[in-house]
């Protein structure tokens, strides 16, 4: 597998293992490997789900609110 980075993300790869001590391809299969398996606990936010409220009134041309209400799906 080939994969190309941008120069400044390379030179930080670079850096990061060599502080390490470690080479770079260790360093990016430990990344990936951490980021792949790390999974989602939706038990840990459960409790909130359905739990925002906003005033509309108050929220009227707020942009922040604007996006939540066009993002939320039950309308």
């Amino acid at each position: 597998m080939t994969i190309r980075l941008p120069k400044k993300q390379r030179d930080a790869l670079k850096r990061r293992a060599g502080a390490e001590g470690r080479t770079e391809s260790a360093l990016v299969r430990e990344i990936l490997d951490r980021e792949v398996n790390r999974g989602f606990d939706f038990e840990k936010v459960r409790h909130l789900v359905g739990s925002l409220r906003l005033d509309r009134k108050k929220m009227r041309g707020d942009a922040w609110a604007e996006y939540i209400r066009r993002m939320n799906w039950r309308k």
